[in-house]
């Protein structure tokens, strides 16, 4: 089973999201969209695992909840990474502290379990297009697009399997974890 860490999305965020989704099709010549329940920030992907670990998975996830209260993010602007001419398009959350805070303390906790330590730098975005092709060029796209403001409530955590059902690719969530929200 196929592991990460992530934020979930309210269902107001996601349909903003797919609103800015359904402006880059009109843009992209080919692409691999992600589906609107699949919308989500991750925090850390933990990659294929048999399964045995789900309960030292979610005892890190119980443990770094209960340090972190509940908190609000920001969305900001699309970007993209760019793999020769396929691109990776994401929309961002704007610079957060307590973000930062809180995939530090995961990654620590991952690292102490036994884990291997992720050796990316963290970029938190939200996925809404992969291999994403467009005659106008990814950068020119990008700079199209207005920054959209818009709050994320970011009350719980949760450990997700990504999987296919059906022939399509699904993110299940496995374990939830309730931020502190004193």
């Amino acid at each position: 089973m196929r592991l990460f860490y992530a934020i979930e999305l309210d269902e107001g965020t996601r349909r903003l999201l797919l609103e800015k989704q359904n402006q880059l099709k009109e843009k992209a010549a080919r692409a691999n969209f992600t589906r609107l329940e699949n919308l989500h920030l991750t925090l850390r992907f933990m990659g294929e695992m048999d399964g045995s670990e789900l309960p030292i998975l979610k005892q890190i996830l119980d443990l770094v909840a209960s340090r972190m209260e509940a908190f609000q993010l920001e969305l900001s602007s699309l970007g993209a990474f760019e793999r020769g001419h396929k691109s990776i398009v994401w929309w961002g959350v704007k610079k957060n502290e307590t973000l930062y805070h809180l995939q530090k303390a995961l990654e620590e906790e991952i690292r102490l379990s036994g884990f291997p330590a992720e050796t990316k730098p963290y970029i938190p975005h939200i996925t809404l297009a992969r291999e994403y092709v467009c005659a106008d060029g990814i950068k020119n796209v990008i700079n199209g697009f207005r920054p959209a403001s818009h709050p994320i409530c970011v009350s719980s955590l949760s450990l997700m399997e990504s999987l296919r059902v059906e022939g399509k690719l699904t993110y299940l969530c496995r374990y939830r974890a309730a931020l502190r929200s004193d």
